[in-house]
């Protein structure tokens, strides 16, 4: 196996994602267990155990634990193109849990002031859409990630054109419940709709960038590319994403003061 030197710059940015994603984790793995042992919007009996799991393996604390893990493997400074191919995976994969974030915040904002499973404001067909959003994010992704690592340009283009449909008709249909739903949805459920739209841009600017790195120059490549790029169109807009779903997350499932659903059950618009 053979390294190469790591760059000063590459070096300090990897040392800070290892910490930014530390401490995302950390609140990430808190805050979850609260709103998770408060809210419990699953089938399952609720458990101490069944919400640690929740809260560690959140979507978000998935991210942060796949950047912490590619970070090291910048750091080690290896060239072995196993180590490699596993940082260019985790960094392709990240994109996809945080859109199915999206997806599962969404589906809270139709349970805001709720608690329990089943209890969503949404009418089945909607509530199955926002599930079925994660399936062809998933396989464009996988497409992707696959693509590039065996480099198939045919698996990249379909990947990247699935990801996009499918990220422009989620956001639309985010959008149209924003509109179609204000005066059924509580306060705090609507309000969390337009923290999500409000991640869009953000993840448009991350979407790109992917994309500039699978059929743009080397300047735009995780590995290698420009530092300075990849901390701007990718490490900074996962950020904000996270911050923003964080967010609105906490306004339909707000993490402290206990939930009495009489309080806030009401729909938006009515006494």
């Amino acid at each position: 196996m053979s390294v190469h030197f790591l760059s000063q710059t590459s070096r300090n940015i990897a040392i800070a994602e290892i910490v930014i994603f530390s401490v995302i984790q950390v609140v990430q793995c808190v805050t979850r267990y609260r709103q998770e042992w408060t809210y419990w919007p699953h089938e399952k009996r609720k458990s101490v155990s069944r919400c640690c799991f929740y809260a560690w393996y959140g979507l978000i604390g998935l991210v942060a634990q796949f950047r912490i893990a590619g970070s090291a493997m910048v750091l080690s400074g290896s060239l072995d193109r196993k180590v490699l191919i596993a940082e260019a995976v985790l960094r392709g994969i990240g994109l996809s849990p945080l859109l199915f974030e999206v997806s599962l915040v969404m589906l809270a904002s139709g349970q805001a002031g709720r608690i329990g499973s089943g209890n969503s404001r949404y009418p089945k067909p909607i509530v199955s859409a926002l599930h079925l959003f994660r399936f062809p994010v998933c396989i464009g992704i996988v497409l992707i990630v696959v693509g590039a690592n065996a480099d198939i340009m045919a698996l990249k283009v379909v990947g990247a054109i699935a990801l996009v449909v499918t990220f422009g008709l989620g956001y639309a249909l985010f959008g149209w419940l924003a509109v179609a739903y204000r005066a059924v949805l509580s306060k705090a459920g609507y309000r969390c709709v337009l923290l999500v739209l409000v991640t869009g841009p953000p993840f448009v600017v991350r979407i790109v960038y992917m994309l500039l790195a699978l059929f743009g120059s080397q300047r735009f490549h995780s590995a290698y590319g420009n530092s300075g790029v990849m901390v701007g169109m990718s490490m900074l807009m996962e950020i904000v994403i996270m911050a923003i779903l964080f967010a609105a997350r906490a306004v339909a499932q707000p993490v402290w003061g206990g939930v009495v659903a009489d309080e806030v059950d009401h729909p938006r618009g009515r006494a």
